[in-house]
């Protein structure tokens, strides 16, 4: 039963260490928002940007690594648990207590995740229309430029040639 009780001890610590790293999580997706909120392509800063998506690719990362050992150390209770729920009822009481506390993290990390990602596209999107207005214009410049610098650009139709 010690073994036991140390196991659910090192799960409880572990779904403890990766609600930090949700709130890590949050922290960044907060920060890229508001590095993107209202503003042109040109106005945000991109570097910053890209490093809070690589921080936040690592804190991924992490939680992989803590859910694996919190399945690893599962596997090795699980009979144990399922013989005798009476006995180690307050400690499961505390990890569904986490579960659910990570559950609605990880759904508010989806939400911002999902309002930033619509905030880019559509910054993006009013980039492109920039991109495909600058060349249009740069197009009949270009046009206007080689139909004035042909041989005959200069001359109309209505000079008498016959002369």
């Amino acid at each position: 039963m010690n073994e036991v009780q140390s196991y659910l001890q090192m799960m409880i610590e572990s779904l403890r260490k990766k609600e930090a790293v949700l709130v890590k999580i949050i922290e960044k997706n907060k920060a890229q928002s508001d590095c993107i909120h209202d503003k042109e392509y040109a106005e945000i800063d991109w570097d910053t940007f890209n490093v809070l998506i690589a921080e936040k690719e690592s804190l991924i990362e992490r939680i992989g690594e803590l859910d694996s050992g919190f399945e690893s150390l599962y596997k090795r209770v699980r009979n144990e648990l399922a013989e005798d729920p009476s006995s180690y009822k307050e400690d499961v009481s505390i990890m569904q207590e986490l579960i659910t506390k990570l559950t609605d993290q990880s759904v508010e990390i989806r939400t911002m995740e999902e309002r930033n990602r619509v905030r880019i596209e559509k910054v993006l999107m009013g980039a492109k229309k920039e991109i495909r207005k600058s060349r249009k214009s740069m197009q009949a410049v270009s046009n206007y430029y080689k139909s004035m610098s042909a041989p005959d650009a200069g001359n109309s139709g209505l000079v008498d040639k016959k002369k």
